[in-house]
């Protein structure tokens, strides 16, 4: 009996440091991506990508981390503070430190839009500390006389209604007009919800970048996520890169937790993404 406590306890003490080292140790994916007119001086242009931070308060490590990949730019993918558990000053200062690194892009998730009675005046704070919010809009990037276009998406909660398939309308509508004013040019677009692939597709943005699935939460070897919110259970668009036509589609695994507290099999994630002219 009592060697049996020793292993119970070791098994215990072992699963708790896994969990922690699960949770909490940073993993860098880096993507390479040829989108179509991509101008020369935009070769080895470098993006990283943070999403689903949910008031995950990684001690300054995250910030230490995102300076020593020398990212271009910095693009929020939503979600960064958390409905259930709604700490902003985390967010306010990730974003405060962002800004010092590189020029900073945002763009709401669904807990943003949950958020109705803060989220103005979080918004206003962003802005005063030198962040871009992109609400359904579109900013020219520009480099060495070269010039990309850089746009964004609410999730489709903020568009008025409850049911999803009716702000989708919408957001097509308003997801279109901004392709328009894309032009001929080199597009990414940040946007929340990976589930709405296509979407992107017809829209003919060269690059997506998201995240919403938490990779699944739970990650086994060789299947990958097991549930995601919109998708269920084994979904398709969980994590990494999809491509189809002229679109590629990055989905970050994101950094925090909400309702369900832990990561198994699935580190917290910084997307590196990096445009060059050929591959």
């Amino acid at each position: 009996m009592k060697k049996f406590i020793i292993i119970a306890i070791a098994v215990i003490i072992l699963g708790a440091i896994y969990l922690y080292w699960g949770n909490n140790s940073l993993t860098v994916s880096r993507y390479k991506v040829s989108p179509e007119n991509l101008p020369e001086s935009f070769n080895g242009f470098r993006v990283v990508q943070i999403s689903d931070l949910h008031n995950k308060d990684f001690g300054g490590r995250l910030i230490k981390k995102i300076e020593k990949l020398e990212p271009d730019i910095i693009t929020i993918t939503g979600d960064i503070i958390d409905s259930y558990h709604t700490k902003p000053e985390i967010a306010l200062e990730f974003a405060e430190n962002a800004v010092k690194i590189a020029p900073v892009y945002y763009i709401t998730g669904n807990h943003e839009s949950r958020l109705k009675d803060i989220y103005p005046e979080f918004r206003k704070t962003l802005e005063k500390l030198g962040v871009t919010v992109l609400d359904c809009r579109g900013v020219t990037v520009e480099k060495d006389g070269g010039e990309i276009f850089l746009a964004g998406m609410d999730d489709l909660t903020f568009f008025g209604s409850s049911v999803l398939n009716e702000n989708t309308i919408v957001y097509e509508e308003k997801l279109n007009a901004l392709a328009a004013e894309k032009g001929g040019r080199t597009g990414i677009l940040l946007s929340h919800r990976p589930e709405i692939f296509d979407t992107y597709v017809d829209s003919g943005f060269d690059v997506v970048l998201m995240g919403h699935a938490h990779g699944g939460q739970i990650r086994l070897p060789f299947v990958g996520g097991i549930l995601t919110p919109n998708q269920g259970f084994f979904p398709e668009y969980d994590a990494g890169i999809f491509r189809s036509g002229k679109t590629s589609m990055i989905i970050s695994r994101g950094l925090g937790n909400s309702l369900f507290p832990f990561r198994i099999g699935n580190r917290p994630e910084i997307i590196v993404c990096e445009l060059n002219s050929e591959m």
